[in-house]
């Protein structure tokens, strides 16, 4: 047994010893993995605050009007639409938006703010 040892061992010393080829695949960690999802998602938070800072949160221009009994939203709209450049639909929902309606629904007696540009 000890001579076919010896034999295996200098058989393999004789070898020459090559390094390991590595694949064409490189991987990444899972912190690294981590660190990169969190860096985009500071990223796209900072871009979307960014964003949404530079849209005016209230217009140039406002009409505010009681609503009167029998008032929708769609006859303010049309009342006070700026020459028709916009679309009713887009000022129903910039009415909303301005005064923080949840839902088109008015009251007699309640003051809504409409846009004028």
């Amino acid at each position: 047994m000890t001579a076919n040892f010896l034999h295996t061992a200098r058989r393999y010393s004789q070898q020459s010893v090559q390094p390991r080829k590595r694949s064409g695949r490189v991987g990444i960690t899972r912190g690294f993995a981590l660190l990169l999802l969190l860096a985009s998602s500071l990223f796209f938070y900072v871009l979307t605050d960014i964003v949404f800072a530079a849209e005016g949160t209230e217009p140039g221009r406002v009409a505010e009007v009681t609503v009167q009994a029998g008032d929708t939203l769609w006859k303010l709209a049309a009342s006070h639409r700026p020459d028709g450049v916009i679309d009713l639909r887009d000022l129903i929902v910039e009415i909303q938006e301005l005064n923080q309606l949840k839902d088109p629904l008015i009251y007699p007696g309640q003051t809504i703010k409409i846009p004028l540009e």
